[in-house]
């Protein structure tokens, strides 16, 4: 492993800090550095003052908020409204798609999801960002 590619980090929120753990361990081996909150509100807070490259959340979060609500707040404030958000859910009820496009995701994952296709997907994103 080198430095970090990408010069802002991603964000990885979910309530369950081994999935978050997961996730991070390997995009720092693909070369990002990553941040973690397991709420919708520290989320905001770190989105807010350090503007990762993405926001990654699962729909199911501890707190008042859930993952769809800290995707609405993030699209709908001037200061992070560019950032893109990845929705992770193993929810795939009808309308789960549906309901994370409607809230501003910029990607839908369905979980199970491997480490390596997430991190295809954020390379998509950030590339596209680029």
């Amino acid at each position: 492993m080198g430095t970090a590619r990408y010069p802002r980090p991603i964000l990885l929120v979910d309530g369950a800090r081994d999935e978050r753990e997961m996730y991070a361990e390997w995009l720092r081996y693909l070369g990002y550095w990553t941040l973690q909150a397991e709420t919708a509100s520290d989320a905001y807070r770190l989105a807010s003052e350090l503007q990762p490259a993405v926001v990654v959340t699962c729909v199911r979060l501890r707190g008042q908020e859930d993952g769809l609500d800290l995707t609405r707040r993030i699209k709908t404030d001037e200061h992070t409204r560019n950032l893109s958000v990845v929705v992770l859910s193993g929810y795939l009820f009808s309308g789960a798609i549906e309901a994370a496009t409607a809230a501003g995701c910029d990607l839908f994952v369905p979980t199970p999801c491997l480490p390596d296709a997430l991190g295809r997907a954020i390379d998509g994103l950030v590339a596209k960002a680029s």
